[in-house]
């Protein structure tokens, strides 16, 4: 376990280090393009780049109850869209964040998260509620809970700078009484803003609005816990792994 633990702490030390930077083409691929063509492209990445700041918002689909409380870090990868040319130009031909995620039991079968990342001259801080609606106490019928996730992005990668937020709105349905492994399935409504502060076209915006669905697991190994799941937003999808200490 003490050699599983530290791969995840080395990775979201060292990693950022080692891999090319996914947005040192931004400014480069707008400005040589018309204002149509980089307000479409633009929306592309939009799309590409919301989806993979939320990653890993699916993880625990049930309250933790009071003082209930867990920390994962999870790993958020998205192969890109294939017009995405901002990221393409860059010899990229994915995106993905290491992200904390932290979580806490509240009273009245809600919890609290927490998530930050920064990793590729990207900060992204988040945060957000679930709510259990039902609390399954067999098997055979899930527990159902809701959560809204807001993510906040910042990067400023060589001089090609934007800002992007995320709203996550999702149900999820969670098998919580299975022991040792506890499957889910979760519905998404995604909304991402995203503004470019750098190329020619400073202050141009672009929008994007996804329904998805993931399915995934989570195993536990006392307070040792492991999480994978898949999101799909347009036949694109969207994995997480993580390994979360709780209780």
């Amino acid at each position: 376990m003490n050699k599983i633990l530290a791969f995840f702490v080395m990775f979201f030390l060292l990693v950022p280090q080692c891999v090319a930077n996914s947005y040192t083409s931004f400014n480069s691929v707008l400005n040589v393009l018309s204002e149509q063509e980089a307000q479409k492209n633009l929306d592309v990445f939009t799309k590409d780049f919301g989806q993979v700041i939320s990653g890993g918002a699916f993880g625990l689909g049930a309250s933790l109850g009071s003082l209930g409380i867990f920390c994962s870090l999870k790993i958020s990868y998205r192969d890109i869209s294939k017009n995405n040319i901002i990221v393409k130009d860059s010899d990229s031909k994915a995106l993905f964040f290491p992200i904390l995620h932290f979580c806490v039991g509240l009273p009245y079968d809600f919890n609290a998260i927490l998530r930050f990342s920064r990793f590729n001259d990207t900060t992204i801080i988040g945060a957000g509620l679930l709510h259990e609606l039902f609390k399954s106490k067999t098997v055979i019928l899930p527990s159902i809970s809701l959560q809204s996730i807001y993510n906040n992005a910042s990067t400023n990668a060589n001089g090609n700078e934007f800002k992007a937020w995320n709203l996550k709105n999702s149900v999820i349905l969670q098998f919580s009484q299975v022991p040792i492994i506890k499957p889910y399935i979760g519905l998404n409504y995604d909304i991402t803003d995203l503004k470019d502060y750098s190329s020619k076209y400073y202050g141009m915006s672009s929008k994007a609005y996804d329904f998805g669905y993931g399915v995934g697991l989570s195993a536990s190994l006392g307070i040792l816990n492991f999480v994978g799941d898949v999101s799909v937003y347009t036949e694109e999808p969207i994995y997480s792994l993580g390994m979360f200490i709780g209780f």
